[in-house]
């Protein structure tokens, strides 16, 4: 089969050659002062994807803008541009996709390498399974240790050739495009990605699918295909899907509300935390802002105001400001879990200065991301000196202030290295970081968002 290659020029001519990431960098004392803050955040990196993805299956021309400058972003670009979908850059950051059903796609004979994205991935194992193509979606090394049989299993269920090729519910998976029949299947995981691809799916089956879930995740699928005329009928624990060809559309990706809490979380660390932070922007999906209320039962004044609603998504500016201590807290619902999950090492960060236990548990799903979450958030804040534990399912984060090392080695995980920021702001500064590359997955410009509150000099 032919490869996709590592770099198609459709992203660059979008954002430009991507910067080489700084993989060292030494933080400083923070900065000090009693100023207001304000500073936006980068756009949603989970609705760059699926704009795209849905955009290509359109029958006809979409506009996306604001669309997120991260790897991950890029490689969906590059994967959508190699199924011969005309992708066009009409400004920064900003597309016009000509649609067309993914019958259609010329996949066939081709090796597509969604990189690091495990929703490039997802989305095009679904999309594909539907249709005529045969080829082979792969990824990167880290990638290809992740699960995927929590969509590749409902799908057969569906009627869906799916065949895996090395390891069994990893990729890379072989691709025998065949008609999807409709019915019910059972997601048995708490997270959106599997969801949002049956979803996808499920819009060229030739019946409804029914889809259970155990809990409410994010929801930016089921609002797009809703927006483009897509009929999406939810209940507690389900989705139905009704075939229909989504209709073209214009939008305007929103500021990532994960960006936001990255944002929010330096400044609670810091001494500025008693001045306003104020992040015009955002998208406030309440599926998406779970950090910002667990910051509020922490004793952090959080506001949060709705400034548009024009498109799927609602958007608003978030304030926030640390009057006094942290107090620890309990999280344990799934729905507000779910609502938090990426924000979780954060959480676990800002709450070794908090002045009770704080635990987490029904996170489990952590243990499969890029890395395992649960067990590398503890090492992390172990590195710091904090005292925590990781469970089954979760993790229990003891008070005590973290401490500076000269140095720490992170792991390949853009939530990680971000909480690893939090807690040299935290700890007073004076720490090397190493291996802050990886941040380039979501947020290249996180030093730079880091250099509000502490100075940071590249090594």
């Amino acid at each position: 089969m032919t490869s996709l290659a590592a770099e198609h020029p459709v992203s660059s001519k979008v954002f430009g050659p991507a910067a080489e990431p700084v993989d060292r960098a030494w933080v400083g004392p923070p900065h000090r002062g009693s100023q207001p803050l304000v500073r936006a955040t980068h756009p949603d990196k989970a609705i760059s994807q699926r704009a795209t993805v849905l955009a290509a299956m359109c029958e006809g021309e979409s506009t996306i803008h604001a669309l997120a400058d991260c790897r991950d972003v890029r490689r969906n670009l590059d994967v959508v541009a190699a199924l011969g979908v005309p992708l066009r850059a009409t400004g920064p950051a900003s597309i016009t996709v000509t649609g067309r059903h993914p019958s259609s796609w010329r996949a066939s004979g081709l090796t597509l390498d969604a990189g690091n994205s495990a929703t490039t991935s997802r989305l095009l194992v679904a999309v594909l399974a539907g249709s005529g193509a045969r080829c082979v979606v792969t990824g990167n090394d880290l990638l290809r240790t992740r699960p995927m049989s929590e969509v590749a299993g409902p799908l057969g269920e569906l009627g869906a050739d799916l065949a895996y090729l090395d390891a069994p519910g990893r990729l890379p998976i072989r691709v025998n495009g065949s008609p999807l029949r409709g019915g019910t299947v059972v997601v048995a995981v708490d997270s959106a990605q599997p969801v949002s691809a049956l979803l996808f799916a499920g819009t060229n089956a030739a019946a409804p699918v029914t889809i259970h879930r155990r809990t409410a995740a994010r929801d930016h699928t089921e609002r797009l295909l809703r927006w483009t005329g897509v009929e999406v009928i939810e209940s507690d624990n389900s989705l139905t899907v009704r075939p229909g060809r989504p209709s073209p559309f214009s939008l305007t990706v929103p500021g990532d509300p994960s960006g936001a809490a990255f944002l929010g979380a330096l400044h609670v660390a810091s001494p500025r935390a008693g001045a306003t932070l104020t992040v015009p922007g955002v998208g406030i999906n309440a599926r998406r802002t779970g950090f910002f209320d667990v910051l509020r039962a922490m004793g952090v004044v959080v506001g949060v105001t709705s400034t548009a609603d024009t498109g799927p998504e609602p958007v608003g500016t978030v304030t926030l400001r640390r009057p006094g201590s942290l107090a620890g807290t309990q999280l344990a619902d799934p729905g507000v879990v779910q609502s938090v999950i990426d924000e979780i090492p954060l959480l676990a960060a800002l709450a070794a200065v908090a002045t009770g236990p704080t635990q987490i548990r029904n996170a489990g799903e952590l243990r499969g991301k890029d890395t395992d979450r649960i067990a590398e958030t503890v090492a992390l804040l172990r590195a710091f000196g904090c005292h925590a534990q990781p469970t089954d399912d979760g993790l229990l984060v003891h008070p005590g202030p973290p401490s500076p090392p000269a140095v720490v080695d992170l792991v390949a995980d853009h939530r990680l290295i971000f909480a690893a920021m939090v807690l040299s702001v935290l700890c007073g500064g004076g720490v090397e970081l190493r291996g802050v590359a990886a941040a380039a997955t979501s947020h290249p410009g996180a030093l730079a968002d880091l250099a509000q509150w502490a100075p940071v000099e590249a090594r």
